[in-house]
């Protein structure tokens, strides 16, 4: 695969800002980047985004910071329908409004690797300025103290931060927020430009309810726990909260003064929560990763019927012991799929809360129990991907495994990682067999779009069962 770059280019006015006790620290400008098209995104982007980063500690707390700006990348029909509306023009008081044009999506071409146009412009842009990135979609909202805490973060040397970043329900997150008081019921925040102010605990109160059926096979307890899981999560309902291990993250802040060489080949050919990241970022401890949604919170939703899974319970996963194996073969063999970077792998292991009420002594408890459970079947990659950054996380070596990182542990985890392989690609073939048997009778058809789909595929099968060097088994 190819790889392009950028060279580094000028930088725009700096503002600075003093911390309490600490020295003066330099600011340079906050670039938010969307990219949308189409009236169903520019909705969601106008009633929900937009407003909730316009509240009193998003947005206008880096008012004062020079030279900011919001990188809307999007069609010239929908930056002209986004001028008109009066949330547009509360957000121009406190950031500089930039149109980044790009085209609708060709036929053939999803509308998630489309975003990769919009992407790598606007990327190019804030690495061209060596702005600090913030990376949004419109089908977001963020918890009112977001900003406030990136700008922190950025006060503090963070070069990227991270937050968890999981499938809602589109339906039954707009009804519990409703139901919660937090939406206006009277006129849309994009008629009324009126901020959308909502704690963390809130949305994580109506967002832990509202999981879509993808989130929901990643609940490790759960009898229909994922074929391919790319988070595991166990339920605290005392508490009102989750405890999340995730391989799944949004790059809420990135700073690109840190970026020597710009490479930005993520975006020709995958989604920006593909490998951008690591490729650009690589020194784990230059990142902040959001361990805690009182610090920042978002949700990001989609229908419940876009692309549902079956929460149909399997007999082998709910087997005494057995079951967890199979759970636990299945997780470990995702992990080394070679589909998710050593970065991924690396803060998979780190234990993140979302919770709707204060913290008690039982997340000590069920975070410990969570540890153990990871340790049976990962623990060797933990203690690995822990050496490989020099990075101290919670061991996950202090389980029933413990002093089995060896061959011999090793050994014991190969029928494993077959048996997860052989499991999620015979699942995913099962389920999308009507996608596949449709896009064969169009490539024999002659349609070049469904072979390249088709190889891709391919591709992606062989790289499951490929995985990654023999040294992980």
């Amino acid at each position: 695969m190819s790889r392009t770059t950028d060279a580094p280019g000028s930088t725009e006015a700096v503002s600075t800002n003093s911390l309490a006790g600490s020295e003066t620290v330099v600011l340079r400008p906050f670039y938010f980047i969307v990219v949308f098209w189409g009236k169903v995104f520019r909705d969601y982007l106008c009633d929900f985004c937009l407003p909730s980063l316009l509240a009193h500690d998003n947005i206008p707390a880096i008012e004062e910071v020079g030279g900011s700006k919001f990188l809307f990348c999007t069609t010239p029909n929908d930056w002209d329908a986004l001028e008109k509306t009066p949330i547009f023009h509360t957000l121009k008081q406190y950031i500089e409004p930039y149109f980044i044009e790009i085209p609708l999506p060709p036929s053939g071409k999803s509308g998630c690797e489309h975003m990769g146009v919009g992407h790598k412009l606007a990327a190019q842009m804030a690495f061209r300025d060596k702005a600090f990135g913030v990376f949004l979609t419109p089908d977001l909202m963020v918890s009112d103290g977001t900003v406030r805490a990136l700008k922190h973060c950025a006060q503090n040397g963070s070069k990227v931060v991270l937050t968890a970043a999981l499938r809602f329900g589109e339906e039954p997150l707009f009804e519990n927020l409703q139901a919660l008081g937090v939406l206006p019921t009277d006129q849309a925040p994009s008629q009324s430009g009126l901020p959308l102010s909502i704690s963390g605990r809130q949305l994580v109160k109506a967002a832990i309810k509202s999981f879509h059926s993808q989130t929901q096979r990643y609940e490790w307890e759960a009898p229909y726990f994922s074929s391919f899981p790319c988070a595991c999560w166990w339920a605290l309902p005392d508490e009102e909260g989750v405890i999340l291990h995730s391989l799944s993250w949004a790059p809420l802040l990135c700073d690109y003064a840190a970026v020597d060489t710009h490479d930005t080949s993520t975006f020709d050919v995958w989604t920006l929560d593909g490998d951008y990241i690591f490729q650009n970022f690589k020194n784990v401890h230059d990142m902040h990763i959001v361990r805690d949604s009182d610090e920042m919170m978002l949700v990001s939703w989609a229908p419940l019927a876009d692309r549902p899974q079956s929460l149909t319970p399997n007999i082998l996963k709910r087997l005494p012991v057995v079951g967890e194996w199979i759970k636990g073969g299945i997780l470990r063999a995702a992990l080394l799929s070679g589909i998710f970077d050593s970065l991924k792998q690396q803060i998979f292991f780190i234990p993140v809360r979302w919770h709707a009420r204060a913290l008690s002594s039982s997340w000590t408890v069920k975070e410990a129990e969570c540890r153990q459970i990871l340790s049976r079947y990962l623990g060797d990659i933990a203690v690995e991907s822990q050496g490989r950054s020099g990075h101290r996380q919670e061991s996950m070596a202090n389980g029933p495994w413990n002093g089995l990182q060896g061959l011999g542990y090793r050994a014991l985890l190969i029928p494993l990682v077959t048996l997860g392989r052989i499991w999620f690609i015979a699942s995913n073939l099962f389920h999308a067999r009507k996608r596949l048997q449709e896009r064969m009778q169009e490539a024999l058809a002659g349609d070049g779009n469904a072979r390249m789909r088709i190889l891709q595929r391919i591709i992606t099968v062989w790289k499951i069962i490929r995985g990654v060097p023999m040294r992980h088994f």
